[in-house]
């Protein structure tokens, strides 16, 4: 959001579609004139655009309970997400007849109406294992999202008590590099810095450092298994009438093809993580494309999850704004990565 708005009121963005939080988000912002999201896997972008319908069109409490993040019959899900992808294919007409606006592209119905598009993911499947084996932790789970202050819920999850131990051994359970593979592909994995259960146990405790617990969405996601609605503001962002959207387009492919057709178009380019998968040769040429892509004095965005390339020495086109990127870095609630790096042309 920051770097939108730094932008103007008029900002163009191409962006990883991933799950569609971050697009949601940004079109309610009201500094963006137009969203291009791409991904390769078309249920990412049927899923972001289901959300910039909801955004435009549902109240919180739908949009909470129909995703996933709430209670809600069987039925009454399958039901209203039959209706929203309905609206949302009407809402996106000019281009809905590349995409199949049906249930099942995000997966079995039953488990949708039963379980919601935002729970099938494949670190939501891996987040509900590790769930899982913390089941007799649930009780100090929970005091972490009442703790309220920092030093106390730093105390509660640390090495030596009963909490912290039990996070360390569902994280080396369920975030092994065997099972990480058959979910991602060896290619996800191959840049590693460390084992991931380590990581992302690491991260989690730098998240407890630096946020209250009850303030940050995405670690109630992975620990409680639910969304804290008032912390996400496009989710509970309450409607008089229905949001006008910036204008949107997506394309199902691999990034670098479409970055390479849309040469000067965009000020802002948020590559999400997707260098992590690829070779040094491979993120540069993805980064030069980026380069192309933007207008100058456009941004491009890059998450670091747990590789161990150098990012801006891939690629000297880019201004890189090491001291913003911390900053940044610092102050994402989205704690899974290790580095954020931002480049401007």
């Amino acid at each position: 959001m920051a770097i939108c708005r730094s932008l103007g009121t008029r900002t163009r963005v191409l962006m990883i579609a991933s799950g569609g939080c971050t697009a949601a988000f940004l079109a309610g912002s009201g500094s963006v004139a137009s969203l291009h999201l791409v991904d390769a896997n078309k249920g990412q972008i049927l899923l972001s655009l289901l959300k910039l319908y909801m955004l435009s069109h549902l109240q919180p409490a739908q949009r909470f309970a129909l995703l996933g993040h709430g209670y809600m019959p069987f039925s009454e899900r399958q039901e209203g997400l039959t209706t929203a992808l309905d609206g949302a294919s009407r809402h996106f007409a000019d281009e809905s007849d590349t995409l199949s606006f049906e249930l099942e592209e995000f997966g079995p119905v039953d488990l949708i109406g039963e379980m919601g598009p935002d729970r099938l993911g494949r670190y939501e499947i891996l987040f509900e294992e590790f769930r899982s084996v913390l089941r007799a932790e649930r009780k100090g789970l929970e005091s972490l999202f009442a703790a309220g202050d920092i030093s106390h819920q730093v105390a509660l999850a640390a090495p030596n008590t009963a909490l912290g131990q039990a996070l360390e051994t569902a994280f080396g359970q369920v975030m092994s590099l065997d099972n990480l593979v058959a979910l991602f592909g060896e290619a996800a994995t191959q840049n590693r810095v460390q084992p991931f259960a380590q990581h992302f146990l690491e991260r989690t405790r730098a998240a407890l450092a630096e946020f209250p617990a009850k303030d940050n969405p995405y670690l109630a996601d992975l620990l409680l298994g639910r969304f804290i609605r008032s912390t996400l503001p496009w989710l509970n962002l309450r409607l008089v009438e229905p949001l006008c959207l910036p204008k949107v387009a997506w394309s199902v492919a691999p990034i670098s093809t479409v970055l390479q057709a849309h040469q000067g178009e965009f000020d802002f380019v948020h590559l999400s993580n997707i260098l992590d998968w690829l070779s040094c040769e491979e993120a540069g040429l993805v980064l030069e494309l980026a380069h192309r892509a933007l207008r100058p004095g456009g941004r491009v965005l890059i998450r670091q999850l747990n590789s161990s390339l150098d990012i801006p020495s891939l690629s000297r086109s880019f201004r890189w704004l090491d001291a913003e990127a911390a900053f940044l870095h610092k102050h994402d609630r989205s704690f899974f990565y290790r580095k954020l790096h931002l480049g401007e042309k």
